[in-house]
């Protein structure tokens, strides 16, 4: 949704291959299916939110959006014929 996208954008270009590099992994060793949990940081001095991350999750993640799971399954294919 719009309302998350500078978020999304924060976790894709900073926070995930900042993770990756710490845990001395390759992208394509993160699991298919995982989460983070975010809660809202202080303001910037432009009014913008900022966020802190709580918990990444591996176990217990429902497939969301109604549309995640077929890709997830043709994730998980492309793993498998590897």
């Amino acid at each position: 949704t719009p309302r998350w996208q500078d978020l999304k954008n924060v976790l894709e270009r900073d926070w995930v291959p900042a993770m990756v590099k710490t845990l001395a992994m390759r992208p394509e060793q993160l699991p298919v299916l995982w989460d983070c949990d975010f809660l809202l940081g202080p303001k910037t001095v432009t009014g913008d939110d900022t966020y802190v991350l709580c918990e990444i999750n591996v176990s217990s993640v429902a497939p969301f959006p109604e549309t995640a799971p077929a890709f997830i399954g043709d994730a998980m294919l492309a793993i498998l014929r590897q």
